[in-house]
C-alpha cells in the first residue's frame, strides 16, 4: 500500500520544502493551503505523486475532508502541522481580528490536524512545526507566543496519550528560532519584530526542513533550532524580573539587526 504525507500550509516556504522532502523519500503527499493555487503549484512541482487540496486549518470539518481523501490515496503515515501565521505588535495594538486569527490559526490548526490524522493513522508520525516563541514568553509576540506554547503543550501531551494507549503514533514537536521566510519578511519592518533578530542569524528554509525530517527518522520528540535558544528563552520564563529588565536591552541588539532597523 502506498504510503501518504499531508502538509498544511504547503503553498510555499517550510512547508513547501517538507512536502518535496517527504515527496522525494517516495510518499504520496497530499499538499494543502489555504491558497488552493500555492498548493497546486507545489503538487505540480513535486518529483513523485501528489495531490493539491485548498484547507482552512481553521475549519475542523475541513481537516477531517482532507485526512478522509488521503486514507483514499494508502495509508497516511506522516500528518504535518505547518500552517501558522506571525503576527508581532505590542498587546495593547493588536486588532481582535488578528489576535482571533493568530489563536485559531497556531493553535486551533494544530489541534484540529491532530485530531484528524489520528483517526485516520495506524502508525506514523505527526510532525508539528511550532515555535521558539512557545517555549517562553517573547515580548513584542506575546499573542503569536501564547498561541505556539498552548500548541506545544497540546502536542506532548497528546505524544503521551498516545503512548499510553498504545497507539503506535509519535506526535513530535520542531521549534525552530525565525526562519527566512514570506512571514518574517513581512512583519521585519515592525519595531516590535526586533527579538526575532537577536540571533546571530536567521535560520534557512533548508535547516528546518533538514531537522524536521531528522525528527522523523530519529527519537526526539521534541526539537529546538538552534538548540542554546531553547535553553536562554526557558531561563528567561524563569526569570520573570530579571527578564523585564533585560529584554529591552537585548531587543536594542535585534533592532540594529532588524532588516529596515
Amino acid at each position: 500500500m502506498t504510503d501518504v504525507a499531508v502538509v498544511t500550509g504547503a503553498g510555499r516556504g517550510i512547508g513547501a520544502g517538507l512536502a518535496r522532502a517527504l515527496s522525494d523519500r517516495g510518499l504520496h503527499v497530499v499538499v494543502t493551503d489555504v491558497d488552493g493555487a500555492a498548493a497546486t503549484r507545489t503538487a505540480d512541482a513535486l518529483p513523485g505523486p501528489a495531490t493539491a487540496l485548498p484547507l482552512d486549518v481553521r475549519d475542523p470539518g475541513a481537516h477531517r475532508s482532507v485526512a478522509a481523501a488521503a486514507a483514499d490515496l494508502g495509508e497516511v503515515t506522516v500528518w504535518v502541522n505547518n500552517a501558522g501565521v506571525l503576527s508581532t505588535a505590542p498587546v495593547w495594538e493588536a486588532t481582535d481580528a488578528e489576535v482571533t486569527a493568530t489563536v485559531e490559526i497556531n493553535t486551533l490548526g494544530v489541534v484540529h490536524g491532530c485530531r484528524a490524522a489520528v483517526d485516520v493513522m495506524r502508525r506514523g508520525d505527526i510532525l508539528n512545526v511550532v515555535s521558539l516563541s512557545g517555549l517562553g514568553p517573547t515580548p513584542g509576540l506575546a499573542i503569536y507566543g501564547a498561541s505556539k506554547a498552548a500548541a506545544l503543550s497540546y502536542v506532548q501531551a497528546l505524544h503521551t496519550e498516545l503512548g499510553g494507549a498504545r497507539r503506535p503514533i509519535r506526535c513530535l514537536a520542531l521549534c525552530p528560532d525565525a526562519v527566512s521566510t514570506e512571514l518574517l519578511r513581512a512583519v521585519s519592518d515592525r519595531p516590535s519584530s526586533a527579538l526575532l533578530f537577536t540571533g546571530p542569524r536567521v535560520l534557512g528554509v533548508d535547516e528546518v526542513v533538514a531537522a524536521g525530517i531528522a525528527m522523523l527518522d530519529g527519537r526526539r520528540e521534541l526539537r529546538v533550532l538552534p538548540g542554546w535558544r531553547g535553553w536562554l528563552t526557558r531561563t528567561q520564563s524563569m526569570l520573570p524580573t530579571a527578564a523585564r529588565t533585560l529584554t529591552p536591552m537585548v531587543a536594542r541588539i535585534g533592532e540594529r539587526r532588524r532588516p529596515g532597523g
